[in-house]
């Protein structure tokens, strides 16, 4: 997994992108961009986006999802559970 880093697309990028068959590029806080037209250089008006974005490994992005995906309650409430039936609580 590799750091985030900013990236501008042309056009509205996807959260999660397939790029080889182990590797993702995953982004986040994809905002649109509107550009002025600035007469001075002639450039005219547009639109681009800005995100963060980050290389991860399909391994790695679906171990993330696995912990995201766990209610720690829940497991606090079981591991305390399992502590008063064993008596050490």
């Amino acid at each position: 997994m590799k750091e985030w880093k900013q990236e501008i697309c042309a056009t509205q990028p996807d959260e999660l992108q397939l790029i080889s068959p182990d590797t993702y590029i995953e982004r986040r806080n994809i905002e649109e961009v509107e550009h002025e037209a600035d007469e001075t250089t002639g450039m005219e008006a547009y639109t681009d986006w800005k995100c963060e974005s980050r290389e991860i490994s399909v391994s790695e992005y679906q171990m993330l999802k696995s912990i995201e995906a766990i209610d720690t309650a829940e497991a606090i409430d079981s591991y305390t559970l399992q502590l008063m039936e064993e008596g050490l609580l």
